[in-house]
């Protein structure tokens, strides 16, 4: 059995964050706080016995005749006063000075002998300081050294470590609520666009987010989801709309191929008869055939670019070989192509793209533009500019509603004036992906009952 993990929510992980970042803060404050209070008492336990080193050299030194009573009795008025302490000093022999009695020698004479020759000496070995002196006199050169524990000052510094670590848990322990606290009034607008969101179906896809005041980070996440639902709702629909439209288109010729077919095998018929029918028949076929190869190529077109082969093609052989595929299929179409400014060097006219989509587009262009106008003169216009290339292809035909000009690369879309016409609506709507695949721009420009301007830029390189 296997145990599943915990998964930790993003306010118990800031709650931690924020947490463990003011742990290290305080970690290092203490530390700070503690090392500069035991260096203060330190530098102070020393300075307390310097001070006593220059007072024994003061009563012993500065007075010539100074008996061993005196000297016993200084001592033991400094003992009083701190723990452990003893003040010794030394002649030039290292032999204790102003002590007739035999006494064992306090310090060694390594210590002695650095105090001599450093000048100063202080050290602190398991809790005792020991500081020393040089002191040259006109009774001799003495060294004067003075030991003593900071009992005190090391009982201070204990309990100041134990405030610091009992005051460090319980702030941590009090600021991990406080986070969570926050934490939780931070994400709660979160929460309330998790909800908002899991509530959001394919039957309400209208509903939006609030918004808020518009200006935080969460404002913009909100606005990034409407961003992304009104993108899903108009996608939707397209779809929708879509599926709706191909089933009619492809009913329409399925209709029409079983109702004929039924007729013709009603009764027995003369060779004519089975002609006639048959070659409506072959005509919806063709239809039919024709509008399944637009919507594969509209799959095609609406794929990712990266999944496309990609090649340099010169557009103006391009443009000549869509022209002639397209006079091959209207013998009667009368097109013309002019060219504007055209480059000394050829390769200025290479456009980088997929040759045989860009041939669809620029044929359902020149098909639409013979078929509207009824094969009236049409004029191809292909002009080059350094950053990018123009086509521009100009009938005299039937025009277009302006009421229609926003709808007309909607798959399946025909204006009123066109349905006269043979078509499934789905030519200008392929036209267009085929050129937003390829970075490019497609435009219409039309006057009802005068004409149509198609143009297309596509980019260099």
């Amino acid at each position: 059995m296997y145990l599943k993990r915990a998964k930790m929510k993003i306010k118990t992980k800031l709650s931690l964050l924020f947490t463990f970042t003011i742990a290290l803060f305080l970690i290092g404050l203490n530390l700070f706080i503690y090392s500069i209070s035991k260096s203060f008492a330190s530098s102070d336990f020393f300075y307390r016995l310097r001070m006593r080193t220059y007072a024994a050299a003061n009563v012993y030194l500065e007075e010539d005749e100074v008996s061993n009573k005196v000297f016993q009795g200084f001592q033991k008025v400094l003992l009083e006063k701190l723990p452990g302490e003893t003040i010794m000093l030394y002649d030039s022999i290292n032999q204790p000075a102003f002590i007739r009695d035999s006494v064992p020698t306090a310090f060694p004479v390594t210590v002695i002998e650095k105090t001599r020759r450093e000048k100063t000496y202080k050290s602190k070995i398991s809790g005792t300081y020991t500081y020393g002196i040089y002191y040259p006199d006109n009774q001799g050169n003495f060294v004067i050294l003075a030991s003593a524990a900071d009992k005190i000052g090391d009982a201070k510094l204990t309990q100041l470590g134990n405030g610091l670590l009992i005051s460090f848990f319980f702030s941590i322990f009090i600021l991990f609520f406080i986070g969570r606290f926050f934490t939780m009034r931070m994400l709660k607008p979160v929460n309330d666009i998790i909800n908002h969101v899991n509530s959001i179906t394919d039957s309400n896809l209208n509903l939006r987010l609030s918004e808020g005041n518009g200006k935080d980070e969460l404002a913009e996440l909100a606005i990034t989801f409407n961003n992304m639902l009104e993108r899903l709702q108009k996608a939707f629909e397209l779809q929708q709309n879509f599926v709706a439209s191909a089933s009619h288109e492809l009913r329409t010729p399925l209709t029409s191929i079983i109702g004929n077919i039924e007729v013709l095998l009603s009764r027995h018929r003369n060779a004519d008869e089975y002609k006639i029918v048959l070659q409506t028949v072959l005509e919806e076929a063709e239809r039919l055939h024709k509008l399944s190869d637009g919507l594969l190529n509209i799959a095609q077109a609406s794929s990712d670019i990266n999944n496309i082969k990609m090649e340099y093609i010169r557009i103006d052989e391009l443009l000549e070989e869509s022209k002639n595929a397209v006079q091959n299929q209207m013998s009667e179409s009368k097109m013309d192509l002019y060219f504007e400014n055209m480059p000394v060097n050829s390769d200025d006219l290479l456009i980088k793209g997929n040759k045989n989509l860009l041939i669809i587009a620029f044929e359902n262009l020149l098909e639409n533009a013979n078929k509207f106008s009824e094969n009236k003169n049409i004029k191809i216009d292909l002009a080059n500019s350094p950053e990018s290339i123009c086509v521009a292809i100009t009938d005299t035909g039937i025009g277009i509603p302006e009421k229609d000009l926003n709808n007309i690369f909607q798959t399946f879309y025909r204006s009123e004036n066109a349905r006269s016409y043979s078509g499934s609506g789905v030519g200008l709507s392929l036209c267009h992906k085929i050129f937003q695949l390829h970075n490019g721009d497609l435009s219409v420009k039309s006057e009802l009952g005068i004409g149509t301007v198609v143009t297309v830029v596509l980019k260099k390189g």
